[in-house]
């Protein structure tokens, strides 16, 4: 008994509920005194719980004198009570669904192997609608730059960092660390970092490392974003003061200091 009145409880029936409508089924047409005296449930009480059964239509008052009840058959009562949830669920889904906003979560992807981050990044730029990033190394030019002409084409703006002595038109406006300065960042921060942005939505940063797999993550994470896209204007600008100073310029004004060294190759002195 104890577990059938557990389960009336899951679907909204009080204990004593559920103790009257089983008396109901085991001895139907009785009245008050007698579903008090069987089921338990105190006299002062039980007019009372007949009242929400009846509301609930799991019950029906007979007319008789005194009044006696007898219960809606279990088929129809467990039928009724689907019918009533199924509306009430499907009435909440529309309401709710006018009310809700919806939780914006930027998952980060993680890839693997260069194969698949070459396909991500392909597949990154041909999504984009209005400007393309790139930091890209000499040796994935080759299998973006078909991806990057075509996308030039459909008149996408493309603002590339490209580490490479050749100089080439497939990247849009194109700013070159040359050998020297390549090999500067590569031993700093000791793999070829490689970033590319699409529409200032989403993002995708690989590190191709000689002799390892290389790995990478894609998100759509705004301050991620936004921090990719800084490092390289940051990047862009640099190389703009260095080609203005030129290198040895340039290189006095951090060589020396052991903290500008450290900053600028990232190695101690």
């Amino acid at each position: 008994m104890e577990h059938l009145i557990e389960q009336f409880e899951e679907i909204g029936f009080s204990k004593n509920e559920a103790k009257v409508y089983i008396t109901l089924l085991k001895e139907p047409a009785i009245n008050g005194y007698e579903i008090s005296k069987k089921s338990g449930v105190p006299r002062s009480m039980v007019y009372s719980v007949i009242a929400k059964l009846v509301l609930k239509e799991a019950i029906l008052e007979l007319r008789t004198e005194p009044p006696t009840y007898t219960p809606v058959p279990v088929k129809e009562l467990v039928m009724n009570r689907k019918r009533k949830t199924e509306e009430t669920l499907t009435f909440l889904e529309t309401e709710l669904q006018g009310i809700e906003k919806p939780v914006e979560v930027n998952v980060i992807k993680h890839i693997e192997g260069r194969m698949q981050i070459i396909h991500a990044m392909q597949k990154l730029m041909k999504a984009s609608n209005e400007e393309i990033w790139l930091s890209v190394w000499k040796e994935e030019l080759g299998e973006l730059r078909s991806s990057a002409e075509e996308q030039v084409k459909k008149g996408i703006t493309m603002y590339s960092l490209l580490f490479t002595d050749e100089e080439t038109t497939s990247f849009g406006n194109v700013f070159y660390h040359r050998q020297y300065t390549a090999s500067v960042e590569k031993h700093r921060m000791s793999q070829r970092l490689t970033i590319i942005i699409q529409d200032n939505q989403e993002v995708l940063i690989a590190g191709f490392i000689d002799g390892q797999i290389p790995q990478a993550i894609q998100t759509a994470e705004p301050m991620l974003v936004l921090l990719a896209k800084e490092y390289i204007r940051h990047d862009m600008m640099m190389k703009v003061v260095t080609d203005k100073l030129g290198n040895d310029n340039f290189n006095s004004l951090w060589q020396g200091s052991e903290l500008l060294t450290y900053i600028v190759q990232n190695v101690k002195i």
